[in-house]
């Protein structure tokens, strides 16, 4: 009778250390889940938002507002100041300081993201983007609204419902290519803008009720915080702000260099087509919010977590690359032929060049957990200057597709410098793992036989 009990101890003890605790694992994978099929769908109805606009407003219209609406999503990038980054690690372990920590964070952003737009109006091209002083006036009210949209989507990682960022965002791509269609009969480029700002503002405020909700009703925000020292928390945020604004930086730059280099209208090819290639990005980046929430929150299972992260992770940039290379094309097909042969160029190299992105999201997910994000800021820097430097010199001679190279050049140099140290923490996590299945083992093998012995004495 003895062995079946044994063998029973022990088959549980190594499924409890080789696996979270069930909440941890299905929350990971709920959200994950939800995230990807969210970027599916907003990629998706992104293509149709500006094709739509293509079709409805003419090509000079649409190119202004895509440098308008992209420019704006930068800059609210970068006014988020990396609270974003520090929400989704440090949230799960905040307590009954959450609150008080998201107001301020939220408020800090509104108001950041307000001088920002201002800024850019005062020194950035302003006679070549905006047409009208009506168009300026809205324009640091729209880049505040895509500021706290943003910021949203790591927060409610940090407060293990990223599922909601998930449903948000499709909201927003439905609602948004509705309005672009109603208002189409201006073919104005403040029609475009005013569809993508007016059904973000909706989102924001809906999303925001639901979050102090969640904080008044979960008994984790009622415990006392088990927060690192204020100096950890200064270094995790300054090298998190250098990474997000770096990163923010090439989006920001590449699509005012197309528009001076090839033109407005060469800016809306390339903007339909970016519009593919970035909800990849984003499928990708975005599943790591979940990761470094669920790790802070469990950290005794960070092995396990892990190796589910890598493997999910790796598939959907695999088959996002095939998808770049052979079905990308023709959904542009649809849209016009001259958008298929400006842009196919450009989704051949994506296809290339997203997978290599794996190795930074998953490195980057990894420095987060272990707060070691010095490298990760040297990569962000390197890549941003290959990315600009790049894009400069090859969109003047090859177009769009000078972008893809460029961008192929940086993904290559960030995986060439992460891979070692990736790499290396990995096997650690296996090493890691691997002892402890073999001490379950070891106390399953024990602790049967120390009970029969006492009985028998």
């Amino acid at each position: 009778m003895a062995h079946p009990t044994a063998a029973k101890v022990q088959t549980q003890a190594e499924h409890r250390a080789e696996r979270p605790p069930r909440s941890a694992g299905r929350n990971l994978q709920l959200n994950s889940l939800a995230l990807m099929i969210s970027s599916v769908v907003t990629g998706a109805l992104g293509l149709v938002f500006w094709g739509v606009a293509a079709r409805l407003f003419p090509p000079d219209q649409v190119g202004v507002a895509s440098a308008l609406i992209t420019t704006a999503i930068m800059l609210s990038t970068l006014s988020n100041l990396s609270l974003g980054s520090m929400f989704e690690r440090f949230i799960p372990v905040a307590g009954h300081r959450a609150g008080p920590l998201l107001v301020k964070g939220f408020a800090s952003v509104a108001l950041l993201a307000l001088a920002a737009a201002v800024g850019f109006i005062a020194l950035g091209p302003r006679d070549t983007l905006f047409e009208n002083r009506l168009e300026i006036a809205i324009y640091p009210l729209f880049v505040v609204v895509l500021a706290l949209f943003a910021l949203q989507d790591q927060t409610v990682s940090g407060l293990g419902v990223a599922r909601w960022a998930a449903l948000k965002n499709v909201f927003h791509a439905l609602a948004k290519l509705l309005a672009v269609i109603v208002l189409a009969a201006t073919g104005s480029a403040l029609a475009i803008v005013a569809s993508w700002g007016i059904t973000a503002a909706i989102a924001v405020i809906v999303l925001l009720v639901s979050m102090g909700l969640r904080i008044r009703s979960d008994s984790r925000y009622r415990q006392e915080p088990a927060l690192p020292s204020n100096k950890e928390l200064g270094a995790y945020f300054g090298s998190s702000y250098g990474i997000t604004a770096l990163g923010a930086i090439a989006p920001l730059v590449v699509p005012l260099i197309v528009v001076t280099k090839v033109g407005t209208a060469a800016n809306a090819y390339f903007t339909v087509t970016w519009s593919i290639v970035s909800a990849l990005y984003i499928m990708i980046y975005i599943m790591v919010g979940p990761f470094v929430a669920e790790v802070a929150a469990h950290p005794d299972k960070i092995a396990d977590l892990s190796r589910r992260f890598v493997r999910t992770i790796s598939a959907v940039a695999v088959v996002g690359g095939v998808g770049l290379a052979f079905v990308a094309p023709i959904a542009l097909g649809f849209i016009g032929d001259e958008y298929r042969a400006e842009g196919t160029p450009l989704l051949h190299l994506a296809a290339v060049f997203v997978p290599f992105t794996v190795v930074g999201a998953v490195y980057s997910g990894l420095a987060r957990v272990y707060r070691r994000l010095a490298l990760a800021v040297v990569t962000q820097c390197l890549a941003a200057a290959v990315i600009i430097v790049g894009s400069v010199v090859l969109s003047a001679s090859i177009g769009v597709a000078g972008v893809g190279w460029a961008y192929l050049a940086a993904e290559t140099l960030t995986a060439v410098i992460l891979a070692g140290p990736l790499i290396s923490w990995l096997r650690q996590l296996e090493l890691r793992s691997s002892r402890e299945r073999r001490s379950a083992k070891n106390n399953a093998n024990h602790s049967p036989v120390r009970r029969m012995s006492d009985g028998d004495a």
